[in-house]
């Protein structure tokens, strides 16, 4: 496998959409002044889903739990370009986020009844990460032979 593998290359995609991630996550913790575009009426609203009562777990922000999962990926992605062995933890690491998304989208959108924007970034992002830590891991499997 060269130093610019198609699977290091994913890898290394999976750390940039990671370094995306982690600091929308931590603005989002605790959000100061919203974007305007975050602010579209009851049906797109950041404000109405960061403030709903679904907002946190064990009195800790979501959000936290985001920039935790992002922070842990973008080490995963590093230590996986750089050969560690540690890509299909990744790849379960990311399928755990997807999921976690989904379950996001599904409060936000039957239960408080509004999508943030800007949450929104950061769950392309995460699906980002498990398209890039598949295509990797894909990528770096030996060619199937026939026989």
């Amino acid at each position: 496998m060269g130093f610019w593998s198609a699977s290091r290359a994913a890898y290394l995609a999976s750390a940039v959409l990671s370094a995306a991630g982690l600091p929308l996550s931590i603005y989002l913790i605790s959000p100061t002044d919203l974007p305007q575009f975050c602010e579209i009426g009851s049906t797109l609203s950041c404000e109405a889903v960061i403030q709903s009562e679904y907002s946190k777990f064990l009195g800790i922000p979501l959000a936290a739990f985001g920039a935790v999962w992002f922070g842990s990926a973008l080490l995963l992605s590093i230590a996986a370009s750089a050969g560690l062995g540690v890509g299909r933890l990744l790849l379960y690491w990311s399928v755990l986020g997807v999921l976690g998304a989904v379950a996001l989208v599904m409060v936000e959108v039957f239960l408080i009844g509004s999508i943030c924007l800007l949450c929104t970034i950061a769950h392309a992002a995460g699906a980002g990460v498990f398209a890039a830590a598949l295509l990797a891991h894909l990528w770096s499997q030996p060619p199937m032979t026939s026989g």
